[in-house]
């Protein structure tokens, strides 16, 4: 069967290779044919998990629980609303009795509206799946996006192929499982790059520089500004400000834009943004909503919020594993496109798919007239390979970019914003999601040339230091995780772990394999292939069935066994808030247990067994009617909880 597989792969190469094979890749991957296998390859990664997973704290809960509460303030009947959960309705987001304004309303709107239709209008009959599923959604369309750009930018076959590398990356596929903000504001972002690049690319075809786009793509350009504000704030404008600013001093062009209609563009975004502020500020005040806009902005930028910290590096760190395995070639591919970028021709959209890249070459030397191409530098010393490769960099930033448009603009895509999130004091992993489709796309470049044979230095020392990373983090993500997440679960799971690892294995040797031959394109075939069958295993039911991280889900079972749909609820100790979505926000979070037992004889008590164990609690002894052991892996800690009732 192996055999067959490869034989199959190598026939399908075959096929495609050659001027009439190549003629054959642009079409199929332009044509609708390649969305269409894009979407199954999403389908195939995204959904396994979707229905089995349980609230992951703490953000997803708690966008799903405000979502919820939207739900029910506008579907539930008017007498069984709750004045505490409800008074926000389609405007204030609301996370039981607290307003929740800090990320904008559209991914409630859209979850909202996910509910409602899986649940024909009965919020009592909804669940996290139905929340999660506008994530899923939203990332397809970003690959979708991303592989229209890439098009557009450069040949079809490198959007296809960047477009897959991204559809299957750990950030995209993770997040396709969560019902948070992050993939609708991916979607949004690649959108409006989209229509940044018509805009940009249209203007620079005329003479003079003035716009030439028409109306139609620079409102595609502002609507889904508008949309990236809705919905999370100021990245989506900030990566498109920066990329046009970056633009026009690379190119020493201002004129072209013009072309955005910046007048336009204000009049979308008070239309799509200013009713929803307005109504904001009339519910909760002007101070309050600008503090809170203030302290997401601002104040996340110069200190660390919630002690999510990262040294200047963070996320250079954390792309090697999250986009994996597209990370193969990406730290080549991007000195590649600087190359191309600054080379002597401004030539903003590349029509002829059949070009082939020359070799690349190994080293940078500088006259006194400017840098010159060599093949190796004179003189041994690293240090002064440095100095020298510092002095043409230098020396190409200060003279106008005459390269090839795509690299240009995924460049300036890519490098301001990634700067500014390095720079500002709280960072989290998926902070530069936005700028990960520029990344896809070179890295496909890079990648579709290595697999031709035509580019130079991808056999290096550094290179095979690089390949050796990719397969120790590969092994991590395809073979280890599967196998660590399956030690939580019963012996069925664990054997379930094993030969999903063992399959995520065996791909990753092939991939290894077709590595060493020089065959970029076959390992980073089989590499996708490694990585969709380890996460659709891991994620599909793997990590459904690791009861020993699902804690929320095992204490609401005991506290529906004990007739608890109507008895009040508390938690003592443990605060997380996938406890809170699965009672439905009836769960009181509490610090003192004694005085909450008094007051509600008839409730039930989550607490941990030394915190009931005190005779200050002031009440009768207390009945364990159940108890759960696991990992909290908010915190990292193994703990022992309990269930009890007061005796009556």
């Amino acid at each position: 069967m192996r055999a067959f597989v490869e034989d199959m792969l190598d026939d399908f190469r075959t096929w495609l290779t050659g001027p009439v094979g190549r003629w054959r890749a642009v079409r199929l991957a332009r044509s609708p044919i390649g969305g269409v296998v894009l979407v199954l390859l999403c389908c195939a990664v995204y959904l396994p998990g979707q229905f089995r997973i349980p609230p992951v704290d703490r953000d997803e809960a708690r966008f799903a629980q405000a979502s919820r509460q939207m739900y029910e303030s506008v579907a539930l009947p008017e007498e069984a609303r709750d004045d505490e959960l409800h008074s926000g309705g389609l405007i204030v987001p609301m996370v039981q009795g607290k307003p929740r304004l800090n990320k904008p309303p559209l991914i409630y709107w859209a979850q909202t509206a996910s509910a409602f239709v899986w649940t024909a209008g009965d919020p009592l009959a909804d669940s996290i799946w139905m929340y999660r599923l506008p994530s899923a959604l939203f990332a397809t369309l970003a690959v979708l996006a991303t592989w229209r750009v890439g098009c557009s930018t450069f040949d079809p076959r490198a959007g296809w192929v960047g477009a897959a590398l991204l559809a299957v990356c750990p950030m995209v596929v993770w997040d396709a499982h969560q019902a948070r903000a992050d993939q609708l504001l991916l979607a949004c972002t690649t959108l409006a790059m989209w229509a940044l690049w018509e805009v940009w690319s249209r203007a620079h075809r005329s003479s003079d520089g003035k716009p030439s786009a028409g109306l139609l793509w620079p409102i595609v350009f502002w609507i889904a500004i508008g949309l990236g504000v809705l919905a999370k704030g100021p990245i989506t404008p900030m990566v498109a400000a920066l990329t046009a600013l970056a633009l026009a001093f690379s190119t020493r062009r201002w004129a072209w834009l013009r072309a955005t209609r910046p007048l336009v563009g204000l009049v979308i975004l008070a239309l799509l943004v200013g009713p929803w502020v307005w109504l904001v500020i009339d519910r909760v005040g002007f101070d309050e909503y600008w503090s809170i806009v203030f302290g997401e902005t601002v104040g996340r930028s110069g200190s660390a919020a919630e002690g999510h910290w990262g040294p200047p590096g963070y996320h250079l760190f954390f792309l090697v594993v999250l986009f994996w395995p597209g990370v193969l070639l990406t730290a080549l591919a991007l000195g590649r496109a600087w190359s191309r970028a600054r080379g002597v021709m401004l030539d903003p959209v590349e029509t002829d798919p059949d070009e082939t890249d020359p070799v690349e070459i190994e080293a940078i030397g500088l006259t006194a007239e400017g840098p010159i191409e060599t093949g190796v530098i004179a003189g041994p010393s690293l240090i002064a390979r440095l100095w020298l490769r510092v002095r043409a960099f230098a020396w190409a930033i200060t003279r106008p970019a005459r390269g090839r448009g795509g690299e240009l603009f995924c460049l300036a895509w890519i490098g301001p914003a990634w700067i500014v999130f390095e720079l500002v004091a709280t960072k989290l992993p998926h902070y530069t999601l936005p700028l990960y489709p520029p990344i896809a796309l070179l890295t496909a470049r890079a990648l579709l040339s290595a697999a031709d044979g035509m580019l130079g230095g991808a056999g290096g020392d550094s290179a095979r230091l690089g390949h050796w990373i990719w397969l120790v983090v590969g092994g991590l993500l395809v073979v280890a995780a599967p196998v660590g997440a399956s030690l939580l679960g019963g012996l069925p799971v664990i054997v379930f772990g094993i030969l999903v690892a063992l399959a995520g294995a065996e791909m990753l040797r092939r991939a290894w394999r077709r590595l060493g031959m020089g065959d970029f394109g076959g390992a980073q075939a089989w590499s996708v292939g490694a990585m969709a069958v380890a996460f659709a295993g891991l994620l599909g039911v793997v990590l459904p069935a690791s009861k020993g991280i699902w804690i929320s889900p095992q204490l609401t079972g005991i506290i529906d066994e004990a007739r608890g749909a109507d008895r009040p609820v508390a938690a003592v100790g443990y605060h997380e808030d996938s406890l809170v979505f699965l009672t439905r926000g009836r769960l009181e979070r509490i610090d003192d247990a004694g005085a909450w037992i008094r007051a509600h004889r008839d409730g039930l008590l989550v607490a941990r067994p030394e915190d009931v164990l005190s005779d200050s609690l002031g009440v009768p002894t207390l009945t364990k009617i159940g108890d759960v052991r696991g990992v909290n892996y908010s915190r990292g800690e193994v703990v022992v909880l309990g269930v009890y009732e007061a005796d009556r």
